[in-house]
């Protein structure tokens, strides 16, 4: 709540002072704080994040059909309409916008990316014992993990590590499940705790692969910004993710890793068999999502669409 408020001060400050021709870019975190921002410049690109209330919807803390779900729905459609540009993060997330809000010709769409500076050369692992595969960052609601439990049961092959350094509400299921499966798991689970900047470079680049989940439904509302970083420290992407999602279609138009739906047990276990017995390709997917990644999704790449989008809002 205080952001948007100070947000409001910010900018009606702006528009005494003759700024309020000035583009300003507003976040959907806070959610109505795009539409606050509209009231006192004419200029507001909205970055949508996260769509609400369907995020809500989707991690089952609300329930369609709810008044508050109406509500926030009215307001965020308030906000794409009055925004002067509307910039999505995915072409399936801008379409299920509009799917629900009607067109939107005021879009863009621009991708998270990555700050490419801290992995200037992909790291050749493949000669290591092991085979890390790095979940980094939140896990929460929006990220399937009964997947990952059921498959992990019967134990994890001596050839694979998973190591989690990651927060979030998923942290403690995740953190019980390796408790209970000790004696299968051995040391192949690890959980941890979030890495200082040093340290996570260090960590990305000593892993292979990069594990990526959505649960069913969240494809609707969220691209997870942790691929392109990975991406970015030459990870191959193992995601278990819906089809039609904004992630899966990286991977498939990049061939940059492996992805299961959601609940596909056994094609999970089938992908890993794949990693563990054909190193070359393995590297050449990593090698795919590093050139990707430093071609297309770097910050002075995403700097160019940025660039557009204001110039397009002097005239």
């Amino acid at each position: 709540i205080i952001y948007p408020i100070q947000l409001s001060f910010n900018l009606f400050y702006e528009a005494l002072a003759g700024n309020s021709k000035r583009p300003v870019v507003v976040a959907t975190n806070t959610f109505f704080a795009p539409l606050l921002a509209t009231f006192f410049n004419k200029r507001v690109i909205h970055l949508v994040y996260d769509l609400f209330p369907e995020a809500m919807i989707h991690s089952g803390k609300w329930q369609e059909g709810q008044l508050r779900v109406k509500f926030f729905r009215w307001l965020v459609g308030m906000s794409l309409k009055r925004s002067a540009t509307n910039v999505f993060l995915g072409e399936r997330l801008k379409k299920y916008v509009e799917s629900i809000h009607g067109s939107l010709s005021n879009s863009q769409i621009i991708a998270v990316g990555a700050d490419e500076t801290s992995f200037s050369k992909l790291d050749t692992l493949e000669d290591s014992e092991l085979i890390k595969v790095l979940y980094c960052g939140n896990f929460g609601y929006m990220h399937e993990s009964k997947t990952l439990f059921d498959a992990w049961r019967s134990g994890i092959d001596d050839s694979f590590q998973f190591l989690f350094h990651c927060s979030g509400p998923k942290r403690k299921e995740l953190e019980y499940f390796r408790k209970s499966h000790e004696a299968e798991l051995g040391n192949r689970l690890q959980v941890n705790e979030g890495l200082k900047n040093e340290v996570w470079i260090k960590v990305m680049q000593s892993s292979q692969i990069a594990l990526v989940t959505m649960s069913e439904g969240s494809q609707e509302v969220v691209m997870p910004s942790k691929t392109y970083s990975a991406m970015m420290a030459g990870q191959a992407i193992l995601a278990v993710a819906p089809e039609d999602s904004d992630l899966v279609d990286l991977i498939k138009a990049t061939n940059c890793g492996w992805w299961v739906a959601p609940g596909d047990i056994v094609g999970f276990q089938e992908c890993l068999l794949v990693i563990q017995s054909d190193k070359d390709l393995l590297l050449e997917k990593r090698q795919n999502a590093f050139r990707v990644a430093h071609e297309k999704f770097g910050q002075g790449s995403l700097a160019k669409q940025w660039v557009e989008v204001f110039e397009s809002l002097q005239s």
